[in-house]
């Protein structure tokens, strides 16, 4: 597949359990929307917490399914294993990337696998 620096960054840090780098890969006006918690971040010090918060010590694993860019904007489809109830899961990601940097990222949850 041919994705963006940034987005396969993104995936392949959370495998790594590189928490701490990640927040590095987004813009620092950017914004994520985690549609499974609801919640709406904003900013390199938002996004770092929604990272320890959201992603830290769940032993994430993400496997891309597949992966296209419609109208400027990457969607990612994937399967997530790891330490949360609804493992394994399938969640898509809607990224932005701007310079080089992850500018809008949206998750949405669409189900468990079970």
């Amino acid at each position: 597949m041919n994705i963006p620096a940034p987005i396969a960054d993104f995936f392949r840090m959370k495998n790594e359990q590189d928490d701490d780098g990640l927040w590095v890969l987004f813009a620092a006006d950017a914004t994520v929307v985690d549609g499974g918690e609801g919640k709406k971040v904003q900013g390199a010090e938002e996004i770092k917490k929604w990272i320890q918060k959201a992603l830290s010590g769940l032993n994430l694993h993400t496997e891309i399914r597949d992966c296209k860019e419609e109208s400027g904007e990457w969607v990612v489809d994937t399967l997530m294993t790891g330490d949360f109830k609804a493992s394994p899961a399938r969640f898509e990601y809607f990224i932005t990337v701007t310079r080089n940097k992850i500018s809008a990222l949206r998750v949405e949850f669409r189900g468990s696998l079970r």
